[in-house]
Order: structure tokens, then C-alpha cells, then sequence
């Protein structure tokens, strides 16, 4: 019977050729070994077996070898994984600023690659255009207001409700983003990273440059650095968010308190918007000038939830009414004031369902995300107490 996924193998060692054959074909998928040669030669070979993605294996040689995964990946445009005896930090970076998806060690890790593999074999199957997923944005109306807990915890509370549900979780604060923070992973790939390629963006290159936290929950964090806002384009993220949304069931987006091109084509793009508020003057003032600014950007306030992040009953002079009355937004919701267990699930860099599932703030983010999860698969949510109690006057 013929395998309905092959993957090339560009070899220069026999004993790396026998074991990669080993591991593909136990995967039940189709092998083609190429010895190296020149790019066109071994692309040409590769093309007529039929590849949905190829190893090529590289040694020591770290200039040379990147130019030879360069021209591979040219000629060939499947995904490419780089294999390497000893695969160092730097050239694990090397390789996937090359445009690989991942970096195998020799002899292979078969856990490893049929994690990746049943990705792009499952991609190789479905119906182009087929999925459109849902696009939610979190946005602080002023800094430190609560955007990043509500984001992690709303994409974790997503990833485990439902094993069928795709989830993505994207940090777009590219100068001061945190999310690599909340979610304690072995992060390898930045948001930069994968906009940086947007020109040949696709569903199975965004797929092998996602970090897979153990939860489920694919996430791209913001660069380690602080990075110009002027360095992404309306274009890039644009690119990006399109093939996410073809990809995923729901995207998570964290952004950055900005207001640019950029900023808006996420906003306009977004399904829903939840603008995280705390009960201050000063942060409603700045809430209200987003809620003002929005239309004249084409942003629609009808997608907008003010979420009253840090919610304490008591010793507030803000009232509902107040709210409601500055930024004209029908739809609130409030999230219980826990601070103490924020902090704590921040610094060990798990969710809040993880560390403190009956806790107050824990309940009121995972009953948002049961809202969400209502909307997408069409079922009846049990509404318990807590968030859904607290909906302000509604």
C-alpha cells in the first residue's frame, strides 16, 4: 500500500540514512534517501518521489552548511528539517533562521518527529481553505492593567477544555511582551521570527515554528529583546494572521498598548476584542480615548468586551454606571481581584488553573473561556457562579 505522507532524507552518512529509514518507516510513512549533491540535482529527485517535507543532514561545517539548506530550501519549498549529530543552541538558531522547521538530533528522536510529522501530515489532508478560525485580541487600556494573565490563562483554560480545539497563543507586544514568562516552555521560535518569513508563510511552516507547550497550546512569544515597532509592517502581520486564522480553531493575540498601521489591521481583523480595564480614573480616561479613537480606524465597538480586570466589590469610587456611561461599550465582564495568586502562577510560570483552579480569579477566566469555547462549537456552557453573575447590569 502506498504512504499518503513521504519525507526525504538528503544523507551524507550511511549509518544516518539506516537510521532515519528506520524511524520514518515505523511511522508508517514513505522514505526517500538522496546522497548529497548539487541543489538542483537533489531537489529534482526529491520532487519526483513526491516529499511533503525533508531532512538534510549537516555537520560541521557551519557555513557551508548553511548555504546548502539554503539552496535545498529554494529549490525544494516543502518544509525542511536540519539533522545534526551535535545540535548546539546557536546552530539550532542558525538552521531555523534558515527556514527550518526544526533541528533533529543523529540518531533521531522518534517522539520528536512524529510530533512533528502527524502535524504536517494532517495538514497534507485537509481541505485548503477549509478552517477559519477565530481571531481574539487582549488589550490593555493602559499598561500593567492585566492583559498578558487574561491572554495566557484564556488560551491555556481554551487548549484543555476541548482536545480536538486548536489553540494559538501570540505574543505581539514585540518590545515588552511576556508571555514566554506565564508559560514555563523550551521556547525556540519568536513572533519575529515567524513574520520575518512572511512571504512564503503557510500553515505547515507556521505549525513547525509554533512552540507546543505540554498543555496542548501552540504559542509563538515575543523576541528576547526589545524590537522597533517600525520593524513590522501592515503586510507582515497581516500575512501572518491569515494563515493563523487557516490554521487554528481560535488565535490568541496579546498586543501592545500602541496605536500604528500594524496595531490596526490586527484590531480590524480581530472577532472579538476584550479591553482589559482596572476600576482607576486614570485608566478609564485612557480606555475612553481608545473607545474614541477606535471608530475613525474602522475598528467596530460592537466586537469590544471591557473586561474589569482586578474587580474588588468595595473601595472603588468608579461605578458601573460610570463605566458604562465614558466608554459606551454594552458588553463588561468582571474578573475577581486576586493578586496574590496572579503573582504566584506568574513567578512559577503556570496557569491559574494549574496552580490555583478554585480560586476566584482562576474560576472567573476559565468561565470567560467557556463563553468562547459556547460560541465556536455551538454547546450550552453551564453557567455557574462567579463570572457569569458578576456580568455588569446585563
Amino acid at each position: 500500500m502506498k504512504a499518503d505522507f513521504v519525507v526525504g532524507l538528503v544523507f551524507k552518512n550511511e549509518m544516518t540514512k539506516a537510521q532515519f529509514g528506520q524511524a520514518i518507516t515505523g511511522m508508517k510513512m514513505g522514505f526517500v534517501a538522496v546522497p548529497f549533491s548539487s541543489a538542483a540535482e537533489v531537489a529534482e529527485k526529491l520532487k519526483a518521489a513526491g516529499c511533503g517535507a525533508v531532512i538534510s543532514e549537516h555537520g560541521d561545517d557551519a557555513d557551508g552548511d548553511i548555504e546548502q539548506f539554503q539552496a535545498l530550501f529554494s529549490a525544494l519549498k516543502v518544509p525542511m528539517y536540519c539533522a545534526h549529530h551535535e545540535p548546539s543552541a546557536p546552530v539550532i538558531r542558525q538552521f531555523m533562521r534558515a527556514g527550518a522547521h526544526d533541528v533533529f538530533t543523529i540518531p533521531p528522536d522518534v517522539s520528536e518527529m512524529e510530533k512533528d510529522f502527524a502535524e504536517l501530515k494532517k495538514m497534507a489532508t485537509d481541505e485548503p481553505g477549509e478552517k477559519k478560525g477565530k481571531i481574539i485580541s487582549i488589550l490593555n487600556s493602559k499598561s500593567g492593567s492585566g492583559a498578558t494573565t487574561v491572554a495566557v490563562n484564556m488560551a491555556y483554560d481554551l487548549a484543555t477544555a476541548d482536545d480536538e480545539l486548536k489553540v494559538a497563543l501570540i505574543d505581539l507586544d514585540i518590545q515588552f511582551g511576556s508571555v514566554s514568562l506565564y508559560l514555563e516552555s523550551n521556547w525556540q521560535t519568536t513572533v519575529m521570527e515567524a513574520m520575518g518569513q512572511a512571504g512564503r508563510l503557510d500553515s505547515t511552516m507556521l505549525l513547525t515554528m509554533m512552540n507546543r507547550h505540554e498543555s496542548g497550546l501552540y504559542a509563538l512569544p515575543a523576541p528576547h529583546k526589545i524590537t522597533r515597532l517600525d520593524r513590522v509592517t501592515a503586510q507582515d502581520v497581516g500575512r501572518l494572521l491569515e494563515v493563523a486564522r487557516s490554521t487554528f480553531d481560535v488565535v490568541i493575540l496579546d498586543l501592545p498598548r500602541a496605536i500604528n498601521e500594524w496595531s490596526e489591521e490586527v484590531l480590524r481583523a480581530s472577532d472579538a476584542i476584550y479591553m482589559i480595564i482596572q476600576r482607576s480614573l486614570a485608566v478609564i480616561r485612557d480606555a475612553k480615548l481608545l473607545t474614541n479613537y477606535f471608530p475613525s480606524a474602522g475598528i467596530a465597538s460592537e466586537k469590544i468586551t471591557v473586561v474589569d480586570n482586578r474587580y474588588r466589590s468595595k473601595h472603588s469610587a468608579v461605578t458601573d454606571k460610570q463605566i458604562e456611561e465614558t466608554l459606551k461599550i454594552k458588553k463588561m465582564v468582571r474578573i475577581s481581584n486576586d493578586y496574590d495568586t496572579a503573582i504566584s502562577a506568574h513567578d512559577h510560570g503556570v496557569p491559574l488553573s494549574k496552580q490555583s483552579k478554585n480560586s476566584r480569579i482562576a474560576r472567573d477566566i476559565e468561565q470567560l473561556s467557556q463563553s468562547i469555547l459556547a460560541e465556536i462549537t455551538g454547546e450550552e456552557v453551564h453557567q455557574q457562579s462567579g463570572l457569569f453573575g458578576r456580568f455588569m447590569g446585563r
